[in-house]
Parts: C-alpha cells; structure tokens; sequence
C-alpha cells in the first residue's frame, strides 16, 4: 500500500469499515546485480546478458534450469556439452566447501552411489570443481517429487500408494545389496518420473554399510526428522539399511493418509517423538485400510530395527502382495480421506521491482510491468511467489539480490528493468539463484512497445521453464494484449490509477479505459479492466452507474468468457448489486481461471464470510493478502470478523497493521471495535492521538466522540442521514447497519430496528455481523429478530448452496 489518502473535504464511507484500499503497486527500480563471480554482472548499464549466455562449469556443463536446493546443495538442470545430454547438476553449498570432512563426504556420495545400477535409482556419473565449486553431475529425471504430488493430491489411492512404495522398495534393496544406505529418504528424495518410473536420488548422507567415517555426532544429525528412525535420533554409530526400512514406512504411512507420521514443527521434538512414543496406526486416519497393510506400516516403523522386515526386499516382497491383493479387489474402492496438512513443497521465488531505465514518467510502466509477472507466475503450479508487500520495500534498494534473497525466504530471485523509448521496449530479466548467485535465466527483449505484455507472458514462461516446472497453466492463460501501443499504454495507467482505489483514481481509470476502448473496440481484457473499475464505481456513485457497469461486464464475459478478469468484473458488479449467488458463481469461475487474481480471492471471501462460512471465508482472504498484500478490503475485513467472533486481540493487532497504510481504515476500525466493547477509557486516548486537522477523519472522530460521551453528536445524525442515500447497494446497506450499530449503543432500539429492517429492504447478507454483533445481544431475544434472522438465513443458505454446487 502506498498510504495515500483521499483529497481533504470528500466524505466517504466505505465498505464495512471506511477502507483507504488503494492496492499495493510495485515501485520501479531493482537492486544492482550481485557481487559474486558466479553471476554474469552488469554494472550500471540496462544491458542483460542474452540467453545465449549461460553459466558453464568446468568448461562442460551448462545451467539450463534450476530444480531445487537441499541441506548438501543446490540440483540444476544442465546439459553436458561433451556427451550433449541433459544432466542433473548438483554444486555444495559454498559455506560447506570449507567445512572440514564435508568435501570429502561429498565425493564419497558419488563414489558410494555410482555402485547403484538400477531403474528405480538416478544415476550418478561425474564429481568436479569449478571456481571452488564442487559438483555432482546424475541422471536427470523429467517429472516432479513425490513431495510436490503429495502437496497437490494428498493421500494416494491404495493401489497407487502401494504401487510407488513397492517401486522406492526396490531401489533401496538395489542400493543395500551394492553396500549403501540412503539414509535421508523422503518424498523430496523421490521422483515420479514423466515415463511412469519411481526414482530415488539424492544419496546425500548414504555410507557404507561396513567401514562408514562419519562420526556418530555428525550422524545424529544427518536425516530429516519426520522420517528419521530411533537409531538415528538417538546417534547410534549402528545405523544400517534398517533406518531406510523405518523411511519406508513413514512414507507409505504418509501416502495413505496424507499426513506426516510424526508431525510437528520443532525438528528435534518432531524427532524425539519416536522414543517415547509408539508409530501412528494408520487405520486412525483412514479407517478401511486392509489390515495386513496398516501392519505392514506399523512394522517398518517399528521402534526396535529388529522388529522392521529383514529387508527392503523383504519389505518389498509384502508390497507386491498387497498389490495383487488390491488389483483382485478390482478398481478403488471408495473411501473418506482427510484432507492434508501443508507439506513442505514448492520453489519459492521473489520478483524484485523492476528498474525503470526510461523517462521518469514511466515509472508506472516499471509497477505494472512488476505487477503482472507476479500475477502471471502465481499460476504456475509448484511456484511459491511472494507477495507485492512483502518486495515492495526493497525498491530502489542498492543490495546483493542473493542477500535480499535471504531475507525474503526465497531460493531464486527475478529481477528486471524496463526502457521505453520511440515507439519500442526493451525488458530485461534474469533469474539468479541465491544459494550460489548462478545465474539461471536471461533474456533481454527488444519488441515494438505493444508487445509489453506479450513479452512478459513469455518471460513468466520462460521462468517457468527454467525452475523445471510445468508451465500449461501459462501457455494456456487466456490473454490476449491489444495490438495497438497506444491501446496498451492506456490499460497499463488504467490499471495504475485502479489500484489507488479513491473515488477520483476510480474514474480516472474509466476515462483510460475508454480511451483506449476507442483505440481497440470490443478488446476483452480492455472491457474486463473498465468493468471492474465501473462496478467499483457503483460502490462510491450509486444506481446511476449501475446500467453501463452492467452493460460492459456483460460484454467482457461474452467476448471471452474464459478469462478471469472478464469473470472478476461481473462477480464484482453483482456483489456490489446484491446478486449474490450469481456473484459467487462469477467469483469461482475467475479463482478457477486464473488463481493469482487477489482481488477475486479477496471478494469471494467476504461474501462467504459475511454469509456465515467463516472458515471458508478466512481462507480466501488470507490468500488474497498471500498474492497481494495489498488487496482491497482484505485487512479490514479481517479485523472486522475476528472482532465479530470475539478475538479481540487478533482483531486490534490487524487494526495496527493499517496504521500506516491504510489511516481512514486503521480510525474507523478503532471506532467501530471501541463501539461494539463499550470501551470508553481507551476512547480518550485514541482521541488525543487523532489529528484535529484532517478532514478526511471527520467520520471515526464523530464515532469516538460518541463512545466517549454516550450521545450521538448532531453532526453524526447529519452525517448519517447524507450517507443513507448515497452510493450503491452495499453503501447503502452498510450505513444502515452503522445506523442500527449507533442507536443500539445509545440504548434506542426503535431506530436501531427500523435500520436493521431497512438495511434488509436493500439487500443485506451479512449473517455474521446479525449473530454475533455484540451491540444486539438483547435485542436477539424479541420476535422481530427472529423474523429478521429467518429472512437473512434464508439468503445466506442460497449463497453457501451456490458456492458449493459443482
């Protein structure tokens, strides 16, 4: 957010809590490129080295692609020049090169696991140096971790679930007969090849069965603890092929239920667990399990590794039964399945601002630009993109991106700069990895300046691809830039203007979007930005404008019902109307079409919460604020339900959230949560700490003033009374329920009934601010209520059906 406010003298009251809501745009401006020598550098120029210009280690091996990074290091995708075939590459994490024994351990990985020949395990064929990099070159399998489908699906069908561990069982029995120890299986170390093969890689911390020379201290903490078997826990220097049975098993447990066997987030109580406990049943999460496979989960997990099968074959060979046993029971059967905690999956990446190498007047084409690469690449599945909020800050900064990197929590950073000048645009990007500064990814684009956002669909899938992920949902998004450069240059200050979210801004943005609707008739993604912008409108200029909002969403749904933006607009103008279930229907369809739009997350979610889902409801919103923390009425609206449910706390730290961001939010909130608690003492502070000469304030201080005397002030009444005709549907349905908010804490149930009916006559949804509003709490006990209650259940239960509905 950027903090701005609205022109002194304009009175607004906006939704629910007088929310400044101008969304979160990203500054121009990037950080110079890092230091490090792995990293093709740039200086000060706007120059980016081509794609052609790749990183290359040891004269042979060239970075494609980055895959992951783990505790030993970081996996790309590479091709050996010599041999011209794609490899997997994996460098040590530079801090451990210098770590005395770690560089011998990791060439003892390479010699250990070249023993292993077979199809269940990657291949490893080569260890080199590079610059004081040491590297580990292997077979590259084309497909995802079994972590990441696990993620995405959640506990696997028992024939699948029975199917991959008999496949991990097989490998580990080649493995232990060549003397190794995997000794860190997970589902990060698992493969689920394109070509249907399930391959373990990554023998990190594998050593031979006999002669292994790794200190029993160091063992302890090799392993990663919701997999690791009591004899690794308890750093026993016996550990053998028995602690890759014990992994097996927590697998398999995991992949018929969908949940860590011993969860948790503290790593060494996670790992403790173990000793003291016995293994989890399966059968307690998902009860139609065959008992001999539940048994056979239990075995491999049990705490004495005497106790565990003799033998990956073994266990192997109790796999293939349960199999046969599954295939003659015919096709799955079906069964309740919980729906999965988060795991641990996903590559994470930050898009830093982009630098704006123009005119200063195209600061704006820098943000926007910013804006939907975020948008395009929270699309793709497997990527974690943080927030605008979350990058915003570091505009400008002058800082290695692989610090900037850190801090943020990500393994790679985008970064960019944008030029416009006579009539063409030159964008610029790379991606660089943070653990080791390689660079991964460059391209520079030189187009005429209506491909802009062509370009930057390109890059996103061009990101894509070089974090090897799946990159459908991109090639498939369905967007379709206007072909004219002046059309282009009016959607993108059209956007810019939308985001400020203010009355003026708003129409603002109608008049570029009509400008360049001029330019490019009927262009969908056109239609759908100044339908959203005039369905926003009818919140501030009433039923005037509710005609052509109409109008124009219909055409953008019509002219390409497939885009989201297109579904956001109409979902947007029939929850401003009152439509709700056929809001709801428009809001999933834009989730569903395009899942980085914030601001479809963040509608959806107040109208489920607001209807009674409250779960629900948090769960969009916090999803919203994930893709953008910046997202309109989000923040509010939170504070607004934990008040309504009683988490007081949670409420008022949220409030404080937005006191620098959002002050007409942060005040009218305060207000309103000192209204519903009676807090008269905290009122004379917050009093004090108002600014008497803001104008645009006058709405909260009226309340404040309220709380603190027990009197509604003549010119709240006034005020009210202006504001009850003013604005759309919404507007004037939430001035009615302040209305009814002000006379019950005044003791006059009369008024606050009449509002509370009135606010019904225009189209209130909102069952959770009817059940749980403090101020009514009497008032719930006397028939009218009840009659009031029934009618708003009666809408509500329709909007839940709606959402629900297949």
């Amino acid at each position: 957010m950027n903090g701005r406010d609205p022109a002194p003298g304009s009175e607004i009251l906006a939704d629910h809590d007088g929310a400044t809501l101008i969304a979160a745009a990203i500054p121009a401006g990037s950080p110079p490129p890092p230091s490090s020598a792995a990293v093709v550098r740039s200086g000060t120029s706007t120059h980016t080295p081509p794609s052609t210009d790749r990183k290359r280690l040891a004269g042979r091996y060239e970075i494609l692609g980055f895959v992951g990074a783990g505790g030993m290091g970081t996996v790309y995708r590479a091709r050996d020049l010599e041999l011209d075939e794609v490899v997997a590459l994996k460098v040590m994490r530079p801090e451990l090169v210098a770590t005395p024994g770690i560089p011998e351990r990791f060439r003892l990985e390479a010699k250990l696991a070249r023993r292993v020949t077979h199809k269940n395990v990657a291949r490893v064929f080569d260890i080199g140096e590079h610059e004081g990099e040491k590297f580990l070159t292997m077979e590259f399998v084309e497909g995802e971790s079994l972590a990441t489908a696990l993620a995405r699906e959640g506990a696997f069908p028992l024939g699948r679930a029975v199917a991959v561990a008999a496949a991990i069982a097989e490998g580990l029995a080649s493995a232990h007969a060549a003397g190794v120890v995997h000794r860190d299986l997970k589902p990060d170390n698992v493969l689920l090849g394109k070509d249907g093969r399930v391959v373990i890689t990554d023998f990190g911390i594998a050593r031979a069965l006999a002669g292994g020379g790794a200190s029993s201290t160091m063992n302890a903490l090799l392993g990663t603890p919701a997999y690791m078997a009591p004899e690794q826990v308890e750093g026993r220097p016996d550990v053998d092929a028995r602690a890759d049975i014990y992994a097996l098993g927590a697998l398999l447990y995991e992949l018929l239920t969908g949940c860590l066997a011993w969860p948790g987030d503290a790593p060494f109580v996670v790992a403790a667990a173990r000793l003291y406990a016995a293994p989890p049943d399966p059968r307690a999460r998902r009860a139609d399990l065959p008992p001999a496979c539940a048994e056979l989960v239990l075995r491999c997990m049990a705490r004495a590794p005497s106790d565990r099968p003799a033998s990956a074959a073994e266990a192997g060979a109790a796999l293939a039964a349960l199999a046969v046993a599954e295939a003659s029971a015919g096709a799955a059967r079906p069964h309740p399945v919980p729906a999965p905690q988060p795991l641990a999956a996903g590559k994470t990446v930050a898009v830093l601002p982009f630098r704006n190498a123009g005119a200063p007047d195209d600061e704006y084409l820098a943000e926007e630009l910013t804006d939907d690469l975020l948008d395009a690449l929270s699309m793709t599945r497997g990527l974690l993109v943080r927030p605008r909020g979350a990058v915003v800050r570091f505009r400008g900064v002058d800082s290695d991106p692989r610090e900037i990197g850190r801090e943020l929590g990500v393994q790679v950073v985008v970064l960019g700069s944008v030029r416009r000048a006579r009539g063409q645009v030159r964008i610029s990007a790379r991606l660089v990895s943070v653990a080791d500064g390689f660079q991964i990814w460059a391209k520079r684009f030189d187009r005429p300046e209506q491909d802009v956002l062509t370009i930057n669909d390109e890059a996103a899938r061009a990101i894509a691809d070089a974090l090897t992920l799946d990159g459908d949902a991109l090639r498939d998004r369905a967007r379709e830039a206007p072909s004219s450069p002046v059309a282009v240059d009016l959607y993108l200050r059209a956007r810019h203007e939308y985001r400020k979210f203010w009355p003026e801004h708003v129409q603002r943005s109608i008049g570029l979007f009509d400008q360049a609707l001029l330019v490019a008739p009927g262009d969908p993604l056109l239609l759908s930005g100044l339908a959203i912008a005039l369905a926003r409108a009818t919140f501030f200029v009433g039923d005037a404008g509710i005609p052509r909002a109409r109008e124009v969403a219909q055409r953008a749904v019509l002219a390409a019902p497939q885009l989201g933006e297109a579904q956001l607009a109409y979902g947007t103008l029939l929850f401003q109307l009152g439509e709700n279930t056929g809001a709801v229907r428009a809001l999933r369809a834009a989730v569903a079409q395009s899942p980085g739009l914030a601001e479809a997350h963040g509608t959806l979610g107040r109208l489920l919460a607001e209807a009674g889902a409250v779960d629900e409801g948090l769960r969009l919103l916090e999803a919203a604020l994930a893709l953008d923390s910046g997202t309109p009425l989000v923040r509010p609206e939170l504070a607004r339900i934990h008040g309504l449910m009683g988490r007081w706390g949670e409420a008022h730290a949220v409030i404080e959230s937005l006191r620098e961001r959002e002050k007409i939010s942060y005040w009218t909130l305060r207000g309103r949560l000192a209204l519903w608690q009676r807090e008269r003492e905290r009122v004379e502070e917050a009093l004090g700490q108002l600014p008497d000469s803001d104008v645009t304030l006058r709405f909260p201080r009226l309340m404040l003033e309220m709380v603190r005397t027990g009197r509604v002030p003549s010119d709240l009444q006034e005020l009210g009374r202006t504001e009850r005709g003013a604005g759309g549907t919404r507007r004037r349905a939430f001035t009615l329920q302040l209305h009814a908010e002000i006379s019950a804490f005044v003791g006059d149930d009369e008024q606050a009934w009449r509002a509370l009916e009135g606010a019904l006559d225009v189209g209130l949804i909102d069952r959770l601010w009817l059940e749980r509003c403090p101020l009514f709490a009497e008032m719930r006990e006397a028939p009218r209520f009840t009659e009031i209650h029934a009618e708003m259940k009666r809408r509500t239960e329709a909007i839940l059906a709606a959402y629900r509905a297949p």
